[in-house]
């Protein structure tokens, strides 16, 4: 399955994105500063020993199979805005669409 983490930086991100990682799972954590989200991809790759991407929000969330939504509560209005369009387009009404309050 290919997940997105939005706000995958965080604490809670990073720790979901490990995990899912480790058991197969496609992972991708956004962050609205991508080269913040490739590094800390990286960590996280170089950590677990399986693959994480790293990428903007929009990007992460673009072939997703399910979205985490993992920014804090304050946010999440914004964020989905901001993301509306690409979700509108590319989150499949079968797909999977989690928040995770940070």
């Amino acid at each position: 399955m290919r997940i997105a983490i939005v706000g995958g930086t965080g604490s809670e991100g990073r720790g979901m994105a490990l995990r899912w990682a480790r058991t197969g799972h496609a992972v991708s954590i956004g962050s609205r500063d991508a080269e913040r989200a490739r590094a800390c991809a990286a960590e996280l790759s170089a950590a677990g020993g399986a693959p994480v991407a790293g990428a903007t929000n929009a990007d992460a969330v673009r072939d997703a199979d399910a979205v985490v939504l993992s920014v804090p509560y304050a946010a999440h209005a914004a964020t989905l805005e901001e993301l509306r369009a690409v979700l509108s387009r590319h989150l499949h009404p079968r797909r999977a669409m989690l928040t995770v309050p940070a």
